[in-house]
């Protein structure tokens, strides 16, 4: 129950208490992502609202900021779906199928921060990542860099088949979201052109 709860009050810096609100709501879309239901801009906005403690209307959040959200909720689904995931190499049509369907329950991303156009962010498809964890043979145990890590949607399928993650992200905002939902990865801020 305590997902549910506002995290507003979190103490920190502005990166670290927008992380804990993501991550707040995040999980508050986790179930109806469980159930299949499509998390529609009416859903994403309640659920911003209480993570946040306030609405966009109001300033708390931006919309950029419930993208980030739907993607850490698909990050925390597809570690829930992970044994599935794991069968990627045996069923790659069946387990891209699965992950497309998941993804096509999120909204879409209509609006692009200054900060994204600047850093050139686009976030993978989970059924995109799929192809690239398959292509490169991740196995338990291999070591898998992430150098653009984002809100880790392609780390967790390598992660789901048995890599190791380290994350590298230059924007604070999603850093400080990845620490919450891989915390135990080696984690880096590096400008991923010069890695």
């Amino acid at each position: 129950m305590n997902a549910l709860l506002p995290l507003f009050t979190v103490a920190g810096d502005a990166s670290t208490t927008k992380a804990a609100n993501l991550l707040s709501a995040a999980r508050a879309m986790v179930p109806h992502l469980n159930r299949s239901r499509a998390l529609d801009r009416r859903l994403v906005a309640a659920v911003m609202t209480t993570s946040f403690g306030a609405s966009d209307a109001e300033g708390a959040w931006l919309w950029r900021d419930a993208y980030d959200a739907i993607e850490a909720a698909l990050v925390l689904q597809l570690r829930r779906l992970s044994p599935q995931i794991a069968r990627l190499e045996d069923a790659p049509s069946e387990i891209v199928a699965l992950l497309a369907n998941l993804s096509g329950l999120g909204l879409t991303h209509t609006r692009r921060s200054e900060e994204q156009a600047a850093l050139d962010q686009f976030s993978t498809p989970p059924q995109l990542g799929a192809l690239a964890v398959l292509a490169a043979q991740v196995r338990a145990g291999d070591l898998v860099l992430e150098p653009s890590a984002g809100t880790g949607l392609l780390a967790i399928l390598a992660e789901a088949c048995g890599g190791v993650v380290t994350l590298n992200e230059i924007a604070a905002n999603r850093a400080a979201l990845l620490e919450g939902l891989f915390p135990l990865a080696v984690r880096s801020a590096f400008d991923a052109a010069h890695l």
